[in-house]
């Protein structure tokens, strides 16, 4: 056998055992990875690529430079060799700002001395995992803000989206102003950036009013070229605000308490509970009472504590209480904004007969009736005194006598 003849049988048998190890790399994204390939003899040419892009490469060298005629467009300017004097035989590639859609199955090949034609060397599986999801908790009302952040400032636009929301999104930002074509309608004025420039990558969200209904999972992605890389996503869980407790006593006047974030226009009112079905306790717009649906037991005994809603405040004040008014009231508003109703809060009211401990006063009947028993046990009293005194005083008389 010839000198070269053993020479292409070795390195045959190299390439066809290297070939057979398939190794799998884990990244996430932003981060950049180094895809380890090293041939024997001295190469003259070199091609990374990927199965799904057919034609097209990840990198070609050849003649000491990269030849970018048909490399895949997502590659530009993110691929280079670990060393390009491709010493000790090495043609690792470095990836660098890896994304989601950078997954997949890569081949390094090359065309070497005395073997004039490509042969594979190795294939590494890049595994890229997504984020890890974070939690974020509100309650309803507050302004709540999305945090997301891009590794790098190579991007022309974001999308903020929800799963449940089909093609809807929550809000498209793109050539330094929103999209608003195909925004779903519930987030309409009330979704904007923390950094509109988006500087060093900030793209987190702010989200006005959450509402119960905004619960979900976010996903946060960068335009890129034609395409969309994921960043972050986010479950936000959205919880009532506090259920308050008033207790009351039957005759009372009391108010339960609602105020909505100042500068938010209010179009209407209403206060309702549960057990009451289709009927409320109050309704209020067009700067009036609204009868119509309400409950009979609620007629003339019920009022807004300031009809103006200044500052807000859109308690309501329940005149002259009774034991049937115990049970949990909801007051809602319709925003003049989103022209949408929207949870404030509910309120549950304990009603106590007068003069029951947990009551915020004794009924002035009461009162007296209790006075005129502690009055009468004093002049019970004094008249006992009182015989006692004259049995005495006769028993003693007599003594004298004799």
């Amino acid at each position: 056998m010839s000198a070269v003849t053993a020479s292409l049988c070795s390195t045959l048998m190299f390439v066809l055992f290297v070939s057979a190890d398939q190794k799998t790399i884990t990244a996430v994204p932003g981060e950049d990875v180094i895809l380890p390939c090293r041939a024997l003899n001295k190469i003259i040419a070199l091609r990374w690529s990927r199965a799904d892009l057919g034609d097209e490469y990840v990198l070609l060298y050849r003649n000491g430079r990269f030849v970018p005629d048909d490399q895949h467009p997502s590659f530009k300017n993110r691929v280079d060799l670990q060393d390009r004097q491709m010493k000790d035989g090495d043609v690792s590639l470095i990836l660098k700002d890896v994304t989601i859609n950078d997954a997949g199955t890569y081949g390094c090949r090359a065309v070497m001395q005395e073997i004039f034609s490509w042969w594979l060397i190795r294939t590494i599986y890049l595994h890229v995992v997504p984020p890890d999801q974070k939690n974020i908790t509100a309650e309803s009302g507050q302004d709540v803000t999305l945090t997301c952040r891009a590794p790098n400032n190579k991007f022309i636009g974001v999308e903020w989206s929800r799963a449940d929301l089909g093609d809807e999104y929550v809000l498209l930002y793109r050539n330094g102003r929103f999209d608003p074509g195909n925004q779903h309608p519930s987030f309409k004025n009330r979704v904007d950036l923390q950094d509109r420039h988006m500087k060093d990558g900030d793209v987190s969200l702010i989200l006005k009013d959450v509402t119960i209904n905004d619960a979900g999972t976010y996903e946060c992605r960068v335009v890129q070229g034609q395409g969309l890389e994921i960043i972050s996503s986010i479950y936000l869980h959205v919880v009532p605000p506090e259920q308050k407790t008033i207790t009351a006593e039957s005759g009372q006047d009391v108010t339960l308490t609602c105020r909505v974030p100042q500068g938010k226009p209010i179009r209407a009112v209403k206060w309702s509970r549960a057990d009451l079905g289709d009927n409320d306790v109050l309704f209020y717009r067009d700067e009036q009472l609204d009868p119509d649906d309400q409950h009979p037991s609620f007629m003339y005994r019920v009022d807004l504590q300031d009809r103006q809603m200044k500052d807000g405040d859109v308690s309501l004040i329940l005149k002259d209480v009774t034991i049937n008014d115990a049970g949990t009231y909801e007051c809602i508003v319709f925003m003049a904004e989103t022209h949408s109703w929207k949870y404030i809060n509910t309120t549950y009211l304990h009603v106590v007969p007068p003069g029951q401990p947990g009551g915020h006063r004794v009924d002035g009947s009461v009162g007296l009736l209790i006075g005129l028993n502690v009055f009468a046990v004093f002049l019970v009293a004094v008249v006992i005194v009182f015989v006692i005194y004259r049995k005495y005083e006769r028993e003693n008389g007599d003594f004298n006598s004799y």
